[in-house]
């Protein structure tokens, strides 16, 4: 659900920079405008069941966000190369715990390896393919993350597609294209939590009862309401809402949660036992002071970008 809403956010920050470019300002509607328009997208979507129903719609996401990180990619090495890099600061004590949870904001995706593996035919290959999609990720992020920041130094933006020259159809092009990706990953994003709630708030199935499946697609529809709310008031802070969503959610998932059921039913010797311990322990610290730092600079970031300023 945390992921959604910095999904929201980011598409709704790409929409509006698009369309006052577009309109050149002549109509300037607000991010939480576009927060709202998507739920018209997001709302049908949710109600799908099925998780390989949205395996081709997951296939034409992930091609656009290839296409776009491969023009950013090649925007960023072309001008590293024709103006040399922006400065930058190679270390920001005050704003550095914010690294942490938006670093590990990049396990978001663990939610869905079960339903995932579930629905292979040959599970025997997760494995390898889990292994190779992990590896291609870090690989992205890193390569993507030090190219944009060389490229613009202390001014990148957290939605880095900002800082592209607007002038540019190829950058609103690709500012469309992104989005349409993102908002199209939301609701495999928000699958295995709303499987999991529904498991605890219904005991029938929809397929039988009527009345059970629209009550069903109604907790949906309150959940993406309810994404849409907390977008909005994250609107102009998605640095801080991504590393509120991984100090807070994600740290637990990826480290203190896996490392605390592994302790309990599977470390046997004295050194796993205290590899386990330093991970929970790890976890926890990680967790209070990102957290706590997430809330309290939170408003103290620069808005996005405004073209018609």
């Amino acid at each position: 659900i945390g992921g959604c809403c910095a999904y929201t956010i980011f598409v709704a920050q790409n929409w509006r920079n698009v369309f006052n470019t577009l309109s050149s300002c002549k109509i300037q509607l607000s991010t939480e405008f576009w927060v709202l328009i998507q739920m018209a997208v997001f709302i049908p979507l949710a109600f799908i069941r099925q998780i390989r129903y949205f395996a081709p719609v997951a296939l034409v996401a992930n091609l656009l966000i290839i296409a776009s990180l491969g023009y950013l990619l090649g925007f960023d090495v072309w001008s590293i190369a024709t103006t040399g890099p922006a400065p930058f600061v190679n270390y920001n004590p005050a704003r550095f715990p914010l690294l942490v949870g938006t670093a590990v904001y990049s396990f978001e995706g663990v939610t869905l390896v079960i339903p995932i593996l579930d629905s292979l035919k040959e599970k025997r290959d997760f494995g390898r393919v889990l292994t190779l999609a992990i590896m291609l990720c870090l690989g992205l992020f890193l390569g993507v993350g030090s190219l944009s920041y060389l490229t613009f130094g202390d001014k990148v933006e957290a939605v880095v597609l900002l800082n592209l020259p607007n002038q540019s159809s190829w950058t609103m092009l690709v500012q469309i294209l992104y989005s349409v990706a993102i908002l199209f990953s939301m609701p495999l994003q928000l699958f295995p939590a709303v499987k999991i709630m529904e498991a605890m708030m219904f005991t029938r199935s929809g397929r039988e009862h009527k009345s059970i499946k629209w009550q069903k697609n109604l907790f949906r529809t309150a959940m993406v309401m309810l994404i849409a709310l907390i977008a909005v008031f994250g609107a102009d802070q998605l640095d801080n809402v991504v590393s509120l969503v991984g100090s807070f959610c994600l740290v637990p998932l990826s480290f203190i949660y896996p490392s605390s059921m592994h302790l309990k039913l599977i470390a046997n010797t004295r050194w796993v036992r205290f590899k386990d311990s330093v991970l929970i322990a790890i976890g926890v610290v990680a967790m209070v002071y990102v957290t706590f730092i997430s809330v309290v600079t939170w408003g103290t970031s620069d808005p996005p970008i405004d073209v018609c300023l």
